[in-house]
């Protein structure tokens, strides 16, 4: 008997469990996966010789488990990328044999190699994640755990950039509205501008999820969460606009140039397009992906709105990521603010 890829004690019980996580400080919550549930495989009666040496082997059951917990396709991609590459690094050794020097050597690596720290500590929460994993299956023990005591390498507090009423502007210039690929183009620029939401959950926007009576969007956000945000009158009119330029079933929101369901990299090149024509530094757009609904959230911050509405609305899971874009207000901010 096979179990991913590893031969197992005829005797052995293999229990499958699903189990709350627990409060020693190993389980970590990975990104974009299901909070309560942790599918688990306790393997009793193994000899250590009947277990897993591969990591490679490891690495595709840890995958397996973050999958059936819930996880987006990107997280499994980025766990596979982050993983693969520090299994490489170590020379694929044992498990076992892993030791924290293997690990900050990794990251001093990345460092080296000019890497952002943002990027080393994704870096370091993967390997985290899937090391407390493995000493959740029993494959390794929690003290001997390379992460052990281990923290997340510290990101330098620099300002984000925000995109202005200016910048935006200059987008819908570049969309010609009597056109259908510049009335799309402009919708995607208005949907990005008033409701905040995320690259891939606006390019799966379907027409049924658009409720045009009550002026808000179903939107699915990562772990496939529902949620609604409201449909400004200027994002509702831009939608409109291109949606009358369509003459088909199709149930997809968005449509190429060829009339086919569009892409989340349709909407990640569009998006590309516009900014490199509009001419601004890459230091404004180079985060695109975050870039609108930072600028979003502190637009409503700004005019009083609470956090945890702000929250709920954009689909972040806490507050903490509001905080720090509260904090990074200047004082030039508070001035310009409603002084009553």
């Amino acid at each position: 008997m096979l179990f991913w890829g590893w031969p197992l004690d005829p005797y052995a019980q293999v229990r499958i469990l699903a189990r709350q996580p627990t409060d020693s400080g190993l389980s970590q919550k990975p990104y974009g996966c299901a909070k309560n549930m942790s599918l688990g495989v306790r393997i009793s009666g193994t000899s250590d010789t009947a277990r897993p040496k591969d990591l490679s082997k490891i690495l595709a059951g840890f995958l397996i488990s973050r999958e059936v917990e819930g996880c987006t396709e990107l997280t499994i991609r980025t766990y596979r990328q982050r993983l693969g590459k520090f299994i490489s690094f170590i020379n694929n050794i044992p498990l076992n044999n892993i030791e924290r020097s293997d690990v900050d050597r990794y990251l001093l690596e990345i460092k080296r190699r000019g890497r952002s720290a943002a990027y080393t500590a994704s870096c370091f929460r993967a390997i985290r994640a899937f090391c407390n994993w493995c000493v959740g299956e029993g494959l390794i023990d929690s003290d001997s755990s390379p992460v052990r005591n281990m923290k997340t390498p510290k990101i330098p507090k620099v300002g984000k950039p925000f995109i202005h009423q200016s910048e935006r502007d200059a987008l819908l210039k570049l969309c010609p509205s009597l056109t259908f690929l510049g009335a799309r183009n402009a919708a995607i620029v208005w949907l990005f501008w008033s409701t905040g939401i995320r690259s891939r959950e606006l390019a799966n926007l379907k027409l049924s999820d658009l409720d045009w009576d009550a002026n808000k969007i179903k939107v699915f956000g990562k772990g496939q969460k529902e949620r609604y945000v409201p449909l400004t009158k200027e994002a509702k009119a831009a939608v409109w606009r291109y949606i009358s330029f369509r003459r088909d079933d199709i149930a997809s929101l968005w449509l190429t140039e060829e009339r086919t369901p569009a892409t989340l990299n349709m909407v990640y090149k569009v998006m590309r397009t516009l900014w490199l024509r509009t001419g601004l530094p890459k230091s404004v757009w180079k985060d695109q992906d975050h870039i609108f609904r930072r600028s979003w959230a502190m637009r409503n911050i700004k005019t009083g709105i609470p956090l945890k509405y702000v929250q709920l609305i954009g689909g972040w899971e806490s507050v903490t990521v509001l905080e720090g874009y509260v904090r990074a207000m200047t004082s030039e901010d508070a001035l310009a603010a409603r002084w009553v």
